[in-house]
């Protein structure tokens, strides 16, 4: 097996069009040091992480936001290479959870949650992904969400101060918690450091501090911290030893 005929392999799965499709060069990006073989074993753990989806490859929508979670892992920084499909894993998994969580009406947070750590403290990694997929399939065949989450790729690539300046911020506040390394060790450190990075966004979109606008999105802000550190919470308890899965209602 070499390294083109992977890329197309991974690309077929996921239908990204070939506009879409740039994985080859984040690869090379990302990984420009390494050997093949080392890009291979890459590879081989994004192909073993999306076959575990492949009752969901009709999905278009779905397929596209996996997509997503390959191409944020990558950007990732990694002691070793052994350490991706881990990264991949869990990234995903906290990615699906949060769009779940967000989707879902606020008072049903959580319930969701609660749910969803009964899960993860029981199921191996398959009965997980199938029982998860499940939950998210009504959500990727629901225009109105599909519109605002496709909204918010274009807020990521284009920052058009004429849109909503709320959205744009947490999209921001969004990629930051990205670039951090998350630690349930370190929560009010993160805290601190989401409160300082907040004021530093207020000016660009016009927010005055200490005004309702601005108290309501820290709170928003904060929230969304809160979810992070949930998610990474409930992400520690998944087992290497499967049981019967816990249907997802």
């Amino acid at each position: 097996m070499n390294l083109s005929s992977v890329f197309s392999e991974i690309k077929e799965f996921l239908s990204i069009p070939d506009e879409n499709y740039d994985l080859e060069q984040t690869i090379n990006l990302y990984f420009k040091t390494e050997p093949d073989e080392n890009k291979l074993e890459i590879l081989g753990d994004i192909l073993g992480f999306i076959n575990k989806f492949s009752m969901f490859n009709d999905n278009i929508p779905f397929m596209s936001s996996l997509y997503d979670c390959i191409n944020n892992a990558l950007e990732l920084t990694l002691d070793s290479i052994y350490d991706f499909e881990e990264l991949l894993i869990k990234n995903a998994i906290m990615h699906f959870i949060q769009e779940y969580i967000n989707y879902v009406k606020i008072d049903q947070k959580e319930q969701v949650l609660n749910l969803l750590a009964e899960s993860l403290e029981k199921l191996e990694l398959q009965p997980l992904v199938t029982n998860l997929c499940l939950l998210l399939k009504p959500m990727y065949h629901d225009q109105n969400n599909l519109n605002k989450l496709n909204y918010h790729k274009e807020v990521e690539v284009s920052y058009d101060l004429a849109n909503n300046n709320e959205i744009q911020l947490k999209t921001e506040i969004d990629k930051w918690f990205k670039s951090q390394e998350l630690n349930l060790d370190h929560q009010e450190k993160l805290k601190v450091n989401l409160r300082y990075e907040f004021d530093k966004l207020i000016s660009k979109y016009n927010i005055i501090k200490d005004s309702e606008k601005y108290n309501k999105l820290l709170l928003e802000v904060e929230e969304m911290l809160t979810m992070q550190l949930t998610v990474l919470s409930l992400m520690n308890h998944i087992q290497d030893d499967s049981i019967e899965p816990i249907p997802i209602k």
